[in-house]
């Protein structure tokens, strides 16, 4: 089977994000169950991803400062463009059999073959849809890229959704008919989880962190921005400030609330039990997984959560938020214990319960282990996407035989 995948960004060509991964793992695992995978995406230097053909279309930039604002009004007004020309490169070709699209990227490929004729079905994969979520004057900006996602959503032949959870509100953000939604979890690559760290770089983290044997270590994951709640997070932590139990707030990431963030530890009292590592190594991260006690997912709103699954792939339990995709993973009071989102009261609550509780805890983690290998593998996704791949290529052959008959 001939596959197309549309995808502004994708591991390791540009970076270690969650949709990074995702689709890295996507090319991987198609190409894997023995998929003949092109790959459309912005130009990225080095090797690219192995077995896989990479057609690189080009992405204008605005030469403005990179910081949140206009990395938004920069992803706008050039993204929509470079879906146009993903779209008209897609069609160039008609060897495909599918093409799957994430998130925004297929845009053009919906717009242009509208007068294409007989064409590829297109699956869209629309990830956890932060353009719906946020507020304020960032919202406002993502109004063409909104409409752009809509668009394609509603000319796919199927739309994917990443939870169960996510149903309802991927109805009501994309308005694309019910009907030609697919419920088919993202997934982690257990294979990757699974390679341990060594035992020397464990030791070197510990030592840079100041990490104590004692220490039960409280991790988070994610960009340093507001929606991802790490604010309210440091308003849970400080009620434990005075806890006798010792432990340690490790969060992994950069963004704009880094120095925020760093003032309000201070003012609250626990600097020194914090640490804020920004980016690490894959290694490193791996490391810090596995060293952890307990992971803590405090975000005011979610897609699917990869980081979820990365630490519940670990045997982490996980305090997190009820939004988003989270629900589907973190079984309440079974994998971890759920909160709403930007209540302090209750995630320090929370915290405080799961600290004292000594070896449910790890049960708790291995529950979530176990949840994951059945339910969030990329091995079960794969197979549910071919499964669907497939049903989408039966449909188009009767449509053409039905157009045959009437012609006759």
């Amino acid at each position: 089977m001939k596959v197309a995948v549309v995808s502004r960004v994708t591991f390791p060509c540009h970076g270690y994000g969650g949709l990074e991964r995702h689709v890295g793992a996507l090319l991987r695992y198609l190409v894997r169950e023995g998929c003949k995978v092109t790959l459309f995406t912005t130009p990225f230097e080095g090797p690219g991803v192995e077995d896989i053909q990479s057609v690189q279309i080009g992405y204008r930039r605005w030469p403005w400062p990179r910081r949140e604002g206009f990395i938004v009004a920069d992803r706008n007004t050039n993204y929509i463009g470079w879906s146009l020309r993903v779209g008209r490169a897609v069609l160039e070709d008609r060897s495909f059999d599918i093409v799957q699209a994430e998130a925004g990227a297929g845009f053009g490929y919906a717009y242009h073959r509208r007068s294409a004729g007989d064409v590829s079905p297109l699956v869209l994969h629309p990830h956890g849809m932060e353009e719906f979520k946020t507020k304020g004057l960032k919202r406002l900006a993502y109004l063409p890229l909104r409409a752009a996602i809509r668009y394609a959503s509603r000319k796919a032949e199927r739309v994917l959704v990443p939870d169960w959870a996510m149903k309802e509100e991927v109805s009501r953000y994309l308005g694309s008919a019910p009907e030609r939604h697919v419920v088919i979890p993202n997934a982690i690559d257990l294979e990757v989880v699974n390679r341990l760290p060594e035992p020397k770089l464990m030791r070197e983290l510990e030592a840079r962190l100041d990490l104590a044997p004692e220490n039960k270590v409280l991790l988070s994951v994610g960009r340093l921005e507001k929606n991802k709640g790490f604010l309210h997070l440091v308003d849970a932590l400080s009620r434990l400030g005075k806890s006798e139990i010792p432990w340690r707030w490790v969060l992994v990431g950069e963004g704009s609330e880094k120095a925020r963030l760093q003032e309000k530890l201070h003012a609250r009292g626990i600097g020194t039990r914090s640490r804020l590592t920004g980016a690490v190594t894959d290694e490193e991260l791996a490391a810090l997984y596995e060293r952890a006690t307990l992971f803590v997912h405090p975000t005011l709103f979610e897609g699917s959560s990869q980081v979820t699954l990365e630490a519940m792939a670990h045997a982490l339990p996980v305090v997190a938020t009820r939004t988003g995709g989270i629900p589907d993973k973190v079984e309440h009071e079974k994998t971890g214990l759920l909160v709403d989102p930007g209540d302090s009261f209750s995630l320090s609550a929370a915290l405080e319960t799961c600290l004292g509780l000594g070896g449910s805890l790890e049960m708790w983690g291995r529950a979530g282990r176990v949840r994951v290998e059945d339910r969030f593998s990329w091995v079960n996704r794969v197979r549910k996407l071919l499964a669907l791949y497939r049903e989408l290529l039966r449909e188009k052959s009767k449509l053409k035989m039905g157009k045959g008959a009437q012609n006759v």
